[in-house]
């Protein structure tokens, strides 16, 4: 009972942070840069790595927000620890990038 509980709060909580994450997308097709950054932020402090690099690239290319390359690579870095593989590809190429 315990184990299929939980299974059901993984998934609940995994829609939520995919939520997180198109809300996102639809903020930025729609020029929204607040609002995008708000949900791939609220996503990424919830674990959630897409979150960390959707902000990473944000923060990288200045869209929408300061551009600040050192917290973008931070951000790579913690969607590299969450298992997304662009995060760790995008944090090893701006170890590289003035």
């Amino acid at each position: 009972m315990k184990k299929s509980m939980g299974l059901v709060i993984a998934a609940v909580a995994s829609v939520c942070f995919a939520d997180a994450i198109d809300e996102g997308k639809m903020a930025l097709e729609h020029k929204r840069y607040f609002d995008a950054a708000e949900a791939f932020r609220k996503a990424c402090e919830s674990g959630n790595g897409a979150g960390c690099y959707n902000l990473g690239v944000m923060y990288e290319k200045g869209e929408g927000i300061a551009q600040n390359k050192y917290k973008a690579s931070t951000l790579y870095a913690e969607a590299c620890r969450a298992h997304v593989a662009l995060g760790c590809s995008n944090m090893a190429l701006s170890y590289d990038t003035p």
